[in-house]
């Protein structure tokens, strides 16, 4: 049996909002205990089972509750009802920086900082080289953590969190701070964590990070836990919700809840969105029997479309009135393609008609890897390539990307998107994830990996 190593029962955390602070007072004073605050639920009756071993993911638009239910796990909050139970050593890599004090220096705030993490000075003098060596702040170790700069606290904060080998490891975000090297040496520790079977919970807004990372996710909204279910699944329903206009945000929570209380449809959505695994699989075997077929009998097929190669997580996301249709991806001669050959160029295209006047409106794509990294995107925030047209009723418009394939050879999906501006404001109008797969064939033998080709050569030259 899995242990278990987190459980929250029916938490919530509760606040008062008072319009002023004179409300404050006056709630203290009055004699007949009249309310003047009004209830506000971080979190409200959340239930969570974690075991040993778990990466989960945790998202969330902001003020969803996320950042409240990691202090809770963590200890640094308390519940106002519920039990919450922990087993082992918890490290949590909130806000780095806190819980050490700024008078101190920058060693007596590993120890300091420590302690409150439960671990005696003899414990962490074997640890101190370590730390210094990772966090790379030299001589100023000796000076009040009050001069050092916004990255070196930052750098010393993570330093001590990731040495002390926690049991279970709580991260809020925290990976974006620091210089790029900080962040690199950062992410290789965390792979070292990911790696060594520790418990892992993992709040990002980046969906790719959770996808990647993460066997199970957890999304919040107004202190509500929607929905608690496999990534790639709480991900797609998330991005449905994220995406879609204030009109249908109702709807889809809707939704989203009717998924979490029907276990038979939790397992059916997440079994077509796992399907794609099925078909990459069945479509390598289509590949080689038709090369066999192309071989026997001297016809000139296409190999390089394979009609059974259809996406089954493609997530769709309509705001406004415009239809989105014929999205291919095509030779430069015109012929549908869906396996590409390294180095050739190809076109993703698609047509867009729109049944309402929109102004400034931009046409998007991104490339997708199978595991959900985004290699690629174009035409929403590149305003080198940008380019916006106005819409009228009625209007539809053939958009072409071109593109010169580097990647290297796997399974990748395209996404394309539609904004504009509606009533003076700019907006999604049209978004589909997943809207096609495809894969990259090479007839060589690689000396390479990794995602995308450089075409790397070597020069070496005997000089002594």
């Amino acid at each position: 049996m899995n242990e278990i190593v987190i459980r929250l029962t029916d938490i919530s955390k509760k606040y008062n909002l008072y319009n002023t602070k004179v409300d404050r007072l006056k709630e203290s004073l009055h004699p007949f205990g009249k309310v003047f605050h009004k209830d506000f639920f971080a979190l409200k009756n959340i239930d969570i089972e974690i075991q040993k071993g778990e990466i989960i993911g945790i998202i969330g638009r902001n003020g969803s509750g996320k950042s409240t239910l990691l202090k809770i796990i963590s200890g640094v909050l308390t519940p106002t009802s519920g039990k919450v139970f922990t087993k082992g050593n918890i490290v949590p890599l909130l806000e780095l920086g806190s819980g050490f004090n700024p008078e101190f220096t920058g060693l007596e705030n590993i120890y300091f900082y420590s302690s409150l993490l439960g671990f005696s000075r003899k414990q962490m003098e074997d640890k101190i080289d370590q730390i210094l060596d990772f966090a790379e702040v030299g001589d100023f170790i000796y000076q009040p953590l009050k001069t050092y700069s916004s990255g070196m606290k930052a750098r010393l904060a993570f330093a001590v969190s990731i040495n002390i080998n926690p049991d279970i490891l709580i991260l809020d975000e925290v990976l974006s701070v620091g210089d790029e090297l900080f962040r690199r040496k950062s992410y290789a520790k965390m792979e070292e964590f990911f790696k060594a079977g520790k418990t892992i919970l993992f709040v990002s807004h980046s969906v790719q990070a959770i996808n990647h990372l993460c066997t199970r996710t957890i999304m919040l909204d107004n202190g509500e836990n929607l929905i608690n279910g496999p990534t790639k699944l709480v991900t797609a329903l998330y991005q449905k919700f994220l995406f879609s206009n204030s009109e249908n945000k109702a709807a889809i929570k809707t939704e989203i809840i009717n998924v979490q209380s029907n276990e038979f449809l939790k397992k059916e959505l997440y079994a077509e969105i796992e399907n794609k695994k099925h078909e990459i699989n069945q479509s390598n075997k289509n590949s080689d029997i038709a090369k066999q077929q192309n071989i026997k009998s001297g016809e000139l097929l296409n190999l390089n479309y394979l009609p059974d190669l259809k996406p089954k997580s493609t997530v769709e996301y309509k705001n406004y009135d415009i239809n989105v249709y014929d999205i291919n991806m095509i030779s430069l001669d015109g012929a549908p393609v869906n396996v590409l050959t390294m180095n050739d160029s190809y076109y993703l295209t698609y047509k867009v008609k729109f049944n309402l006047d929109v102004s400034n409106v931009s046409f998007a794509m991104a490339i997708m890897h199978k595991q959900g990294l985004t290699i690629a995107n174009a035409g929403g925030i590149d305003q080198k390539i940008l380019k916006t047209v106005e819409a009228a009723q009625g209007d539809v418009y053939d958009i072409k990307w071109k593109f010169k394939n580097t990647l290297i050879p796997n399974t990748y999906y395209a996404n394309v998107q539609i904004s504009g501006n509606i009533k003076g404001k700019q907006c999604i109008l049209y978004n589909i994830s997943d809207a096609i797969v495809f894969k990259i064939e090479n007839e060589q033998v690689l000396p390479i990996g990794g995602i995308v080709n450089l075409n790397q050569s070597i020069t070496i030259n005997k000089i002594i």
